[in-house]
């Protein structure tokens, strides 16, 4: 056998159900689920570009400081974020066809419970990216209501740093959703009485983890794959160079938000993207901007950028 095959065989054994309910650590948890549900879907098995939507400001920002801003995920505009699919797999646990019994109910009970009072002192940070780099509803939405920019990205070569962030493919709606809900609900179920309460704040980690991928239905145009990163708030903080929290002002809110690298960095090292494409938006005056923007590629030593014109007629 060879050594590749070894591997994953010992990766099988370990996050098997078996292991599972053994030991339903997060990270056991989390492979398992991964083998049975193929989730989280991650993004770096998909080729292609993704394309982040920003202003002008947030364009020179990006190529000057290699960077890109991961906001708090309470302050971004889907106001069900990181609560849509615990509260959809709770509803399905509950209905579960025939009915639940006093063990399933005090599992859903312990579930609850948790994700009301989580354990956990971190926030998490998302940056937003599409599919589409012309997308109108994403121009309207993020891209200065057609005055912006969309820069494209190639993740499959430059992955984020495990340590960094997380690169997602958002999966929209509840489809195959019942069947990782009863499932979850029977490996729950298996363990509890080996670890009674023990264990309900690892598995609401868990899910909290498999919620940043997941959206509502009503947001699936925007076909969106996202950077997710971690803060501890701690003075600890061994990742400060690579993602430093920052704060700025919209209306009354005062927005957390983290300036991300995609590596690890040395000292005085300045990151850098992976940036192959920039598509300018329909209401700017795309004569007068190609040329400063391949100047401040250039200044930057981006030189095989591809700087190009939205195809869609909108007059902002």
């Amino acid at each position: 056998m060879s050594n590749k095959k070894s591997v994953q065989n010992d990766y099988d054994k370990l996050c098997s159900r078996e292991e599972v309910i053994k030991c339903p650590h997060m990270m056991v948890l989390l492979g398992y689920l991964h083998q049975k549900h193929d989730l989280p879907r991650y993004g770096w098995r998909n080729n292609g570009l993704r394309y982040h939507y920003t202003d002008a400001q947030g364009l020179l920002g990006i190529i000057q400081n290699g960077r890109l801003w991961a906001t708090d995920i309470r302050f971004l505009n889907d106001p069900s974020e990181g609560s849509f699919l615990p509260e959809r797999l709770i509803s399905l646990m509950e209905s579960k066809p025939g009915g639940i019994n006093d063990t399933e109910r005090e599992v859903i009970k312990g579930l609850q419970d948790a994700l009301r009072n989580p354990n956990s002192n971190y926030s998490s940070f998302c940056t937003s990216l599409s599919a589409n780099g012309d997308l109108l509803s994403q121009w309207r939405g993020y891209g200065s209501f057609g005055k912006g920019y969309a820069v494209g990205l190639s993740l499959e070569g430059l992955l984020p740093h495990p340590q960094v962030a997380s690169y997602y493919d958002v999966i929209y709606g509840d489809d195959g959703l019942e069947e990782l809900a009863f499932d979850l609900l029977d490996l729950f179920v298996s363990s509890v009485n080996k670890w009674k309460d023990l264990m309900f704040d690892e598995w609401v980690f868990t899910l909290s983890v498999l919620a940043k991928s997941f959206k509502d239905p009503s947001y699936s145009e925007e076909q969106e794959s996202r950077l997710v990163c971690s803060y501890s708030g701690d003075d600890n903080n061994i990742f400060q160079n690579e993602k430093p929290l920052r704060f700025r002002a919209r209306g009354s809110d005062l927005i957390p938000y983290i300036p991300l690298s995609l590596s690890l960095l040395k000292d005085g090292e300045v990151p850098r993207l992976p940036i192959k494409r920039i598509v300018i938006g329909p209401g700017v005056d795309f004569d007068r901007n190609y040329i400063s923007i391949n100047e401040l590629l250039k200044a930057h030593s981006y030189d095989d950028v591809v700087v190009e014109k939205s195809n869609i007629p909108f007059r902002p």
